[in-house]
Order: structure tokens, then sequence, then C-alpha cells
């Protein structure tokens, strides 16, 4: 994975997934930096609307996919 910031286009190397509590954690390496993703409940939200667009188009190939079948 790579994450883009003003500071440059560093890469993120995932070293392990975990649940914390009601928190799913990616651990990993940003660069030099040791680093942590948390992600809550309370940002599904925000996850959602990133996602929308991409979900939408799936959700339309696969009833354009049922349809062709049921044809």
């Amino acid at each position: 994975m790579r994450v883009r910031s003003p500071i440059g286009d560093l890469p993120f190397t995932v070293s392990r997934l975990r649940r914390d509590g009601r928190e799913l954690v990616v651990e990993g390496e940003l660069g030099a930096w040791q680093s942590e993703v948390r992600v809550s409940a309370g940002d599904l939200p925000m996850l959602a609307r990133a996602a929308r667009v991409p979900l939408l188009a799936a959700a339309a190939v696969a009833a354009a996919a049922v349809a062709w079948r049921l044809r």
C-alpha cells in the first residue's frame, strides 16, 4: 500500500490486523514509522460515503448479472 502525504509518497506495510475492544486495528510501518490505523463503528458512515460509488457500481453489475441469468 502507499500513503500520499505532503511529505511524499510513503509505503505502508501491514504487519498485523487485530481487534482491540470494539475497534479494528491495522498495524504496520509507514515509511520508517511504526503506525496503526484504528477503525470503530463511528467511522462506518465516513467509510460508507467514501465507498458509495464503487458499491453502487458493484450492485449494478450484480443486478445485471442476475437479470441476465433470469432471462
